[in-house]
Formats: C-alpha cells, structure tokens, sequence
C-alpha cells in the first residue's frame, strides 16, 4: 500500500471516530441546545428589547433595561435583600453542619444511621412543602413556634407579616433545608482525617476543644471551602419558600433577587425584558462571587 493510500485510510478512521464520538454525545448535545443554549441566547436577545404588556410589539432599547436597573430603588432593595439572606444563612449553616458533623462521626451505639436519616430527610422535602410545613409552624394564633416560646414567657411575633421577622422566618426555613446536604458532606470530610492526628495531639494534652480547632477544622478546610461556594450560590438562588410564605413581602422584606426577577417576568406588569436583564446581571454576581473566594481561599485550601 502506497503512502498516499495509508494516509488516506487514517484521515477515514479518524473522520469515522469523530462521527461516533459525536453521534454518542447526540442526545445529551440536543438536550442541552433545547433546554439551555437556546433559552440562554434568547433570554439575552430578550434582555437587550422591550416587550409590551399587551401584544406582540418588540421595541430595541439595547443596553436600556441594564441602565434602567442602575437607577431602580426597587432593584437595589433587592440586593440588599438577598445579601442579609446570605449572610444570614451560610455562616450559621455551615456552623451547625460542622457542629453535627463531629457529634456524628461518634456513633452513638447502633442509631448514627438513624440520625443521619433524620437529618437528611428536608433536602429530598421541595420547598412547596417546607413552605405550607413552616406556615402552619408560624401561624401567629395555632403555630406551634410561638406556642412553644410561650412556655418561656416570649410572646411570638406575626412571623410572615412582620417586617423585622419575616426575612428572618425565611433563613430559619433555608437553614433547616440545607442543613441535611451540610452534615452529611461535611461528615465525609470529618470521617476522612487521619486519626493518627488526634492521637498525636491527645498525646500532647490537647483538650477534645483544642483537638477540634487545631486539628479538625483546618483538615475540614477543603470541605469547608466546597460547601461555602454551593452554600452562597444556593443563597442567592433560593426562591421556593419566599413564593409561598412571603410572596417577597411585607412590603418587599423578602424580596430577593430570584423572586424580583420572577414578579418582573410573570406577576404585575410583564417586563420581561426586565427581568431577562436581571437574571443576567444575578449570573454575572455569582460568577464575580465564585471567582473571589477561589481566588482568595482556593490558595490556602491548596496548600492544606
């Protein structure tokens, strides 16, 4: 066979392996270009119009609705929503997980699995029945909260139409949802740190607190590091329990991010070129968010 003719037949073998490789990426290419690319695009294309209310009428305002959002009180409330939430959340979540997580990695003679369980059953519970759950428990009259503060001789407050207590009615909420995802990655990290290292320090002296802060919660530190970027992401994307406890009142307390851009797109007045603009600006505040604290923490988890 000639040298023309053998490289021929490899350009065809690898022309055939592409193809197949190809084909077998197909299903989830098409999916993806459905349900994402072509949503993504359009949304942008959609951000950079205006639409009326009424009608098929499509006005280009180009980067209008972007300006628009500079100067909208209404907008910048609800960053500064979503931000309390956030900072609200996180730190307390990611506390309480790796406060359970250690208690945990004990077991507690054959029930540990029990715990687990229990712990862990509100992440697979949506957020439509967290939301009804948490309303009955809020209920200023029959809601089992405040009934149980009155036996300490705190009188409850009307949790979701307070101003001062309905933001914080829903990061209780968030918490309680997150916490079973928290313990249960964070007792995977517990449970991976040699325990040659306690050893070692209970033969120094060290006290089971010195233990911990010396020895667990800088080995924990790469786990910690992965549950705050989810933890934050999640913070800014939480909208399930606000639809149905608050509806981003009373008088906009829990109007987060997620919940203007909904109200914007498909409650009141549609603008959905609006909130197309908000949702784009939101990815480009999670993005910056993700890159600094890789950027700041992601050196020293390196080097643990």
């Amino acid at each position: 066979m000639s040298h023309a003719a053998s490289s021929s037949a490899k350009r065809v073998k690898k022309i055939k392996s592409a193809i197949e490789g190809y084909l077998y990426l197909a299903p989830t290419l098409i999916i993806l270009t459905i349900f994402v690319f072509v949503p993504v695009f359009t949304s942008f294309t959609l951000s950079l119009n205006r639409k009326a209310p009424f009608g098929n009428k499509t006005i280009f305002v180009g980067l209008g609705n972007y300006t628009r959002l500079l100067t909208d009180p209404d907008y910048w409330n609800s960053i500064k929503v979503t931000l309390i939430f956030t900072l609200g959340t996180v730190p307390v979540g990611l506390a309480l997980a790796v406060l359970l997580a250690v208690l945990l990695a004990y077991p507690m003679r054959n029930l540990s699995w029990l715990h687990r369980l229990l712990i862990f059953v509100p992440v697979v519970i949506s957020s439509a029945v967290a939301g009804v759950l948490f309303r009955w428990l809020y209920h200023p009259v029959v809601g089992y909260l405040n009934y149980w503060l009155s036996f300490v001789g705190i009188t409850g407050p009307n949790w979701l139409a307070s101003k001062q207590w309905a933001l914080v009615a829903i990061m209780l909420v968030s918490i309680w949802r997150q916490l079973g995802f928290n313990v249960i990655i964070a007792l995977a990290g517990v449970q991976n740190i040699d325990p040659t290292y306690y050893d070692a320090a209970k033969v120094d002296g060290a006290s089971a607190w010195r233990r911990f802060w010396h020895v667990t919660l800088p080995l924990l530190t790469p786990t910690l590091f992965f549950l705050l970027i989810i933890n934050v992401i999640t913070s800014f994307q939480t909208f399930g329990e606000i639809d149905i406890l608050t509806q981003g009142g009373p008088g906009q307390a829990t109007n987060t991010l997620v919940y203007s851009i909904f109200y914007d797109a498909f409650l009141g007045t549609p603008q959905r070129g609006y909130a197309s603009a908000q949702a784009y600006l939101l990815a480009l505040m999670v993005v910056a968010m993700s890159f600094i604290q890789i950027s700041s923490l992601g050196k020293k988890v390196h080097y643990q």
